[in-house]
């Protein structure tokens, strides 16, 4: 959590001496497990919470933006033979790069950080709730509402080392906004 913090505090002089700015975003959405131990004959299982995310981004470029994320992704890992329904918190750094889109601005981006897995359960079993290493993958438009405001559309693909090894699809929408 340090190197965030510190990565956060470089950047943001870096931009401010710049001149650049600052974006914060909130999105929503769904997700899917990929080949999910609850169904085995599935490729992509449809997760039953929502997946939701907050960001800063701070501009290296105009084409460049470095996001600072944290994203609340719906997982369920089976344990003893039993789907245990939780979340996977995600606190991660990684860099977006933007380029004319067919209807805004395109992006594809990319990050590691920390997931902790949260289950629903009073007493979880033992082990199983913890922090580990994940990483995430994806692409999205960003479309123009007015000149500080735009409209989100992501879909990321998260990779933890969390029980279960799970990877999870996210599709958000959302709002960005340009301080």
């Amino acid at each position: 959590m340090r190197w965030m913090c510190a990565t956060l505090m470089a950047l943001a002089s870096a931009s401010v001496a710049s001149g650049q700015i600052l974006w914060a975003g909130l999105a929503g959405g769904t997700s899917w497990t990929w080949q999910a131990p609850t169904a085995p004959n599935q490729n992509f299982l449809h997760n039953a919470g929502d997946a939701s995310a907050a960001f800063l981004a701070l501009p290296l470029d105009e084409d460049t933006l470095v996001r600072l994320q944290v994203a609340d992704v719906p997982y369920e890992p089976v344990y003893d033979g039993v789907g245990w329904p939780g979340k996977l918190r995600g606190y991660t750094v990684g860099v977006d790069y933007i380029f004319k889109g067919t209807f805004g601005q395109a992006l594809i981006s990319g990050g590691i950080g920390d997931y902790s897995l949260e289950l629903q359960a009073k007493n979880p079993p033992d082990g199983v709730e913890q922090w580990s290493f994940g990483w995430y993958f994806g692409v999205g438009e960003w479309f123009q509402l007015s000149r500080r405001w735009r409209l989100t559309a992501e879909v990321k693909m998260h990779r933890t080392q969390n029980y279960g090894n799970p990877i999870v699809v996210t599709a958000t929408a959302g709002l960005a906004f340009a301080f």
